[in-house]
């Protein structure tokens, strides 16, 4: 009965702070949360294989780094995966704003900002612990949607004219 207490109690931690890590990336990457979500929602397609191939150019050092016999190259590892999916926790706040926004526009604009981004993570974090479709479509669909988003944003070119501008002031 405890480990079931111990499992349950752990599914209600995790789901709770998904949605909380989320509004935090929002909050401190707000310019970057943004340009994701455009990316993602402009680009989906693109997104999903900029994310695949993200994922397969990221999990070959990984895999080395892993299997060195080095416990410091294991930790590397692990610094490594960490990074890759710090990126696209980013991407993901990006993906559930958007599913804020869609979720606003749906109910007539009814959600303050915070609240509808708020609703769109949870909605994210509910959908991703469904039986069978969540865990097998929608999480990696999402990670590596998130992943190329992220990926886009990282590696976008500041504007000639925006950084005129903004020195100009």
């Amino acid at each position: 009965m405890a480990d079931m207490y111990a499992i349950f109690g752990g599914l209600i931690v995790i789901g709770l702070s998904y949605p909380a890590l989320l509004t935090i990336l929002w909050l401190l990457f707000s310019e970057r949360v943004e340009d994701a979500r455009l990316k993602i929602s402009e680009t989906p397609k693109k997104s999903f294989w900029i994310g695949l191939l993200a994922s397969v150019i990221a999990a070959i050092p990984a895999l080395v780094l892993f299997n060195l016999p080095s416990q410091f190259t294991q930790v590397l590892g692990w610094i490594w995966l960490v990074l890759v999916l710090g990126a696209a926790s980013v991407g993901a706040a990006g993906l559930a704003a958007e599913i804020g926004l869609r979720l606003n526009w749906k109910s007539d604009g009814q959600f303050q900002s915070p609240g509808a981004f708020i609703r769109g993570a949870g909605l994210l974090a509910l959908a991703s612990v469904f039986p069978v479709i969540g865990w097998l479509l929608v999480i990696p669909i999402g990670t590596l949607v998130s992943l190329g988003g992220a990926v886009q944003v990282i590696r976008r070119k500041k504007d000639p004219e925006n950084t005129a501008d903004q020195e100009s002031e």
